[in-house]
């Protein structure tokens, strides 16, 4: 699994180069060391998840740059911002169009498949007249953790880590 995160990080850095030279934008370290940080990991990460990660490489980078590569990385096109029920947002390096999972106990997300035949686009005009350019769906619930009573409580009205829970 470990190969396949390497080699996922290294087209992801691949597309990075790509889409900054046709934005105009420089191949920077720290844009290359948030990337890759973000593509080795498959828990949809926070920005301080991803800030203590990049940290380990670039020692002296600063919370702030780590925010602002992010927004730039997703107004690229090379990593999604994913908005959840909590105050802060997760990030994924996988852009492709798919849905998510939601527990609203924990705050465990995982991607889901199941949409991926679904075409919301295809009129890309409602009856509103508004012009659709996306769209997201997030499912929330409770995952089987929460059910059980096994997952970690929730502490001071903020999400606890979803780092003992396992991807699929």
């Amino acid at each position: 699994m470990k190969s396949h995160q390497a080699h996922y990080a290294y087209l992801k850095i691949q597309e990075l180069t790509k889409s900054c030279r046709l934005n105009g934008l420089p191949v920077t370290p720290q844009r290359q060391a948030v990337l890759e940080a973000l593509a080795r990991r498959n828990n949809h990460p926070s920005a301080d998840e991803l800030f203590e990660d990049v940290k380990l490489l670039i020692p002296g980078i600063s919370r702030t740059t780590v925010y602002r590569v992010l927004e730039t990385l997703v107004k690229i096109g090379v990593a999604q911002k994913i908005s959840t029920h909590e105050s802060r947002a997760r990030f994924d390096a996988d852009t492709s169009r798919h849905a998510h999972l939601i527990c609203v106990g924990c705050g465990l997300l995982i991607d889901f498949n199941g949409c991926e035949d679904l075409d919301l686009m295809r009129n890309q005009r409602d009856n509103h007249g508004f012009h659709l350019l996306d769209y997201s769906i997030q499912f929330t619930g409770l995952c089987p953790d929460c059910l059980s009573g096994m997952a970690p409580p929730r502490t001071s009205g903020t999400l606890t880590s979803t780092s003992n829970h396992k991807e699929e």
